[in-house]
């Protein structure tokens, strides 16, 4: 039995087709406009032609029956993650008029065009609290009009296996006749359970059935920063290289299923920070908690020393082993999160945000360092996609993997 073909729309370097794959089922097509990240699902998923261009381009090579492209009745899973920077909460100006948030349009003229079996699409949880969720209720109603069931879940990344606190929204549709797929029970117990905003959509927070200190609960303990990243190698702020040596074995059950005899590290390279921000970095405490409120006065940044507002005590905040990380967002830069190394006085490295991330080693990144860490950031963790994939692959009545 073939398995389920996946049409991947903004694919970015491909965190969901890897998780999705990982549940039994093949990418066949892609899209994505920015070139670096193109050029990395491709090294990724040689198997799958992707189109490195607008989605309505591509949606237009679609309409004129171009060979090669999808068509109506050959796409088991239209999936994708709509540019979310119109929703994030970390874009201040965010607005419903944003043009990136119309790319949800084009998402669904593909759905109405190609007419899949399934639907799944990603966002951030930003898009529920704009207008009191106005976008995902016209979406949900939209996917209805066009005769699918539909069902909206906000998942925490932690819950299946990662060690980052990352909420994301996750809409799953089946055409009428299908079975639609629950959302997957969480695996790992995980310290950071609250989300904040979206309160009409709290119903759709998917949660442990069970509470942690149950008898019937079967969760397994959360992975940690150090499960994550203690075996890759010591580099200096800046430092690291496009390719080298692990120098150490692994330690954890995580960095083996991250390595999946990958011979040589990728991508272990971090941001360079000078005279300004490095004094910063280095006088953060190695300790758990540590961040701005313990550096001396005269490196407190002015702005946040004159209100001593602790709701912001994760800025210059450092990691610790025994805990989790913060959100992994396009740019680990200090002044806005904990992305500080335990030990060592630097940001993260790419390797290290796409541990986090749970991209796997073998993926390599193309780009500048900027490029690399844009894609990270940017990418759905496939450890969360494979928890997903494989509901909808029981939906359709195959084995997952």
């Amino acid at each position: 039995m073939k398995p389920p073909s996946i049409c991947d729309l903004f694919c970015g370097c491909g965190g969901l087709s890897t998780g999705l794959e990982a549940a039994g089922m093949a990418t066949k097509w892609a899209a994505e406009l920015n070139p670096d990240a193109a050029a990395t699902f491709k090294a990724a998923h040689a198997h799958a032609h992707i189109w490195n261009e607008d989605a309505n381009i591509l949606l237009q090579r679609c309409a004129d029956g171009e060979k090669g492209t999808p068509q109506k009745g050959e796409v088991d899973l239209l999936c994708g993650g709509p540019p979310c920077q119109g929703f994030s909460g970390y874009n201040r100006y965010r607005s419903p008029s944003d043009p990136r948030n119309s790319l949800i349009e084009t998402f669904l003229a593909f759905v109405e065009l190609l007419n899949p079996r399934y639907v799944l699409m990603e966002n951030v949880p930003g898009m529920l609290q704009m207008e009191e969720g106005r976008t995902p209720r016209l979406l949900l109603r939209t996917l209805e009009d066009l005769n699918y069931q539909t069902k909206l879940g906000i998942l925490q990344a932690g819950f299946y296996g990662l060690a980052q606190n990352r909420w994301r929204v996750f809409v799953v549709a089946a055409k009428e006749g299908e079975s639609l797929p629950s959302f997957p029970e969480p695996t790992h117990l995980f310290p950071r359970t609250t989300l904040f905003g979206a309160t009409a959509f709290r119903a759709n927070v998917v949660k442990p059935t069970h509470d942690a200190e149950s008898l019937f609960s079967q969760l397994a303990p959360h992975t940690t920063v150090g499960d994550a990243i203690s075996d890759l190698p010591r580099i200096p702020n800046g430092g690291g290289r496009v390719k080298a040596d692990y120098e150490k074995r692994p330690v954890s059950t995580y960095q083996k299923d991250m390595r999946q005899n990958c011979s040589k590290l990728h991508d272990h390279q971090a941001e360079n920070h000078g005279p300004a921000m490095l004094p910063r970095i280095c006088a953060v405490p190695k300790r758990p908690g540590a961040g701005w409120l313990d550096l001396p006065e005269h490196l407190k940044p002015r702005n946040l020393a004159k209100h001593n507002d602790k709701r912001y005590e994760n800025r210059f905040g450092r990691l610790w082993w025994s805990g989790t990380f913060n959100t992994i967002v396009t740019r680990p830069y200090p002044y806005w999160g904990r992305f500080i190394h335990p030990e060592q006085d630097r940001v993260l490295s790419v390797r290290e945000c796409a541990r986090a991330q749970s991209l796997p080693d073998k993926m390599a990144f193309v780009g500048s360092l900027k490029s690399k860490y844009l894609q990270v950031g940017n990418a759905v963790p496939p450890l969360l996609a494979r928890a997903i994939g494989k509901e909808i692959m029981r939906a359709m009545e195959y084995e997952p993997a």
